[in-house]
């Protein structure tokens, strides 16, 4: 054989060696940094639906490596909500020959839950999109992250909204505490002299109802500075029904034209702070019927159990809260009353979010509003010789 044809195959072959051991140092190097980033490669054939995926995308999903994947199988992993999302990101995607990126939650085979960034990419032919590609990233470290990040800021709102409260507290229970110890001392001296003469059966019962009202007011100044955090909610077992009957007895005192319906689960015993639970229902009821402005203010009460929490809603047929201050009803100083401080609700929701429960306001379909909040529920200790 010619000397110069053999040094040219010799020289294509090394060429070549040198293009095969690049490409596998290339491919080992892509593999490095595919496990370290938790980046995967995949694509599909839209023609034929067939699935090709690099070894990282296996590991994502849980399934062993080069196994035949098959999609409608594969779908059946992912969450709900994000396999509705994703599907309409892809047709739209393959549609309009665009890309996309999604954040999907999967439940792997073997049962472990792992978020992933999705990215994806089509390829067109004349116009018609034939393959749709992309990656796929584990990106769980990162969604517990903005997890906790988020708990974190929730938690600042709300000691910044504490810190706020107990200001607020300190400042009331300052002005206010004299002139009801006060009240409380004319009162009592008032019903230490007609238990001497004498007098009608009302003016002794309103007397008593008067003190009564006094020391129940000296009680929720006191609560206000519970609800700094740094005073312990006293816990007890009560039946919610004998609050509520409790609160509508304060309401009625201070409110007229109220028009009040209960309907209350019976079964559903309540471990909170008794006096707190009580001062959050009588100011609800208030407020419905001071957004009556006069008229019959007609409440509804009721209670269900939901998820091992007992659910408290009070609804009205009043005006509604105004679409302006909706979302942030429950903020400090959020009023739509002339007079108003904008206290009472942000209270109620310090005490209820306090007891580890959450509450919420919205606009009744039919007119008036609703606010609904949750309490923990009282565990029942099983019976005994049950199973």
């Amino acid at each position: 054989m010619d000397r110069t044809i053999t040094d040219d195959f010799a020289g294509e072959r090394s060429e070549l060696s040198q293009r095969v051991t690049s490409d596998v140092q290339f491919s080992k190097m892509y593999d490095r940094i595919s496990r370290l980033a938790k980046i995967g490669v995949w694509e599909c054939d839209l023609a034929t639906g067939n699935l090709t995926w690099t070894d990282t995308v296996y590991d994502l999903f849980g399934i062993p490596r080069g196994t035949a994947i098959n999609r409608e199988e594969t779908l059946k992993l992912y969450d709900a909500t994000s396999l509705v999302e994703m599907e309409q990101l892809r047709s739209e995607a393959i549609r309009n020959g665009t890309g996309f990126t999604l954040d999907i939650l999967i439940c792997t085979a073997s049962g472990k839950q792992n978020w992933i960034r999705l990215t994806a990419d089509i390829e067109q032919v004349d116009g018609k999109s034939v393959r749709i590609f992309g990656t796929k990233q584990d990106i769980s470290a990162e969604r517990a992250a903005q997890e906790k990040l988020r708990s974190l800021q929730n938690e600042l709102i709300y000691l910044s909204r504490v810190s706020a409260m107990e200001a607020m507290a300190s400042n009331l229970a300052h002005e206010v505490n004299q002139p009801l110890a006060a009240a409380s001392n004319y009162l009592s001296a008032a019903i230490g002299r007609v238990s001497h003469g004498t007098v009608t059966p009302d003016l002794a019962e309103c007397l008593d109802a008067a003190l009564q009202s006094t020391l129940r007011a000296g009680k929720i100044i006191h609560l206000l500075r519970k609800t700094s955090g740094r005073v312990p909610i006293v816990k007890i077992e009560f039946e919610l029904q004998q609050v509520v009957k409790e609160a509508l007895i304060l309401a009625a005192a201070e409110t007229t034209n109220l028009s009040i319906s209960c309907d209350i689960d019976l079964s559903a015993p309540i471990i909170a702070d008794r006096v707190q639970i009580q001062h959050v229902l009588t100011n609800l009821i208030r407020n419905a019927s001071e957004a009556a402005a006069g008229k019959v203010c007609h409440i509804t009460i009721r209670s269900s159990q939901v998820e091992g929490q007992v659910e408290i809603r009070v609804s009205d047929t009043g005006p509604g809260i105004s679409d302006d201050i909706l979302a942030n009803v429950f903020e400090s100083f959020v009023t739509t009353k002339p007079e108003g401080l904008g206290i009472g609700l942000s209270i109620s929701r310090t005490i209820v979010e306090a007891h580890g429960g959450n509450i919420k306001a919205t606009n009744l379909p039919g007119g008036g509003a609703s606010i609904s909040f949750t309490l923990p529920l009282m565990a029942r200790a099983p019976l005994s010789g049950s199973d």
